[in-house]
């Protein structure tokens, strides 16, 4: 999965996605203390992409 892809989906979700060093964070403004760590780079790979979605709760 494309990483835009993925923060599009967040987003959609109601996550907003702070930049980081070799990770970002989605953080939910319902529960900001809960950060959800997101991958810099292009291509993310399906199975970490599922877990995110999934810790979100957003599958």
């Amino acid at each position: 999965m494309q990483r835009t892809e993925l923060v599009k989906r967040l987003r959609k979700g109601g996550y907003s996605v702070k930049p980081g060093g070799k990770h970002g964070k989605a953080i939910h403004p319902d529960c900001p203390e809960k950060a959800i760590p997101v991958p810099n780079g292009s291509k993310i790979n399906d199975f970490t992409a599922k877990g995110i979605l999934k810790e979100a709760g957003l599958l």
